[in-house]
């Protein structure tokens, strides 16, 4: 078996979405290009996230906040996980910051945090 480090996966996993159509590239007003999920895209993640946490019996955003602490380990379907809890979380956060008004999300890192400062 062929070892590979994360950014190797990552943008492995990256390509497979673009790939799907799952994001298209956005350049953001610092003039950065940005990954964004299409409307069926962040469908197919929420759809995915589930899926994923119910075959690994794990909470997505758990493995987010450890990709963000750097202690996940290198594991495909735990980044992938990973990633598309942040994917879709950021998405989201972008709608709103719009004024899109959004249904209820499947995960929510950034509601947690704030919910537990309270």
């Amino acid at each position: 078996m062929e070892l590979r480090n994360k950014d190797d996966i990552r943008n492995e996993i990256l390509q497979t979405w673009l790939r799907s159509a799952w994001v298209y590239p956005f350049e953001g007003p610092d003039g950065r290009n940005y990954l964004r999920l299409t409307p069926g895209g962040r469908l197919k993640v929420r759809r995915r996230i589930g899926e994923l946490e119910k075959n690994l019996g794990v909470e997505g955003e758990e493995l987010a906040r450890q990709e963000e602490a750097g202690t996940l380990p290198v594991e495909r379907e735990k980044l992938e996980l990973a990633m598309m809890v942040q994917a879709y979380d950021s998405e989201r956060r972008f709608i709103r910051s719009q004024g899109g008004v959004l249904g209820t999300p499947a995960v929510a890192l950034e509601e947690e945090a704030a919910e537990e400062a309270e």
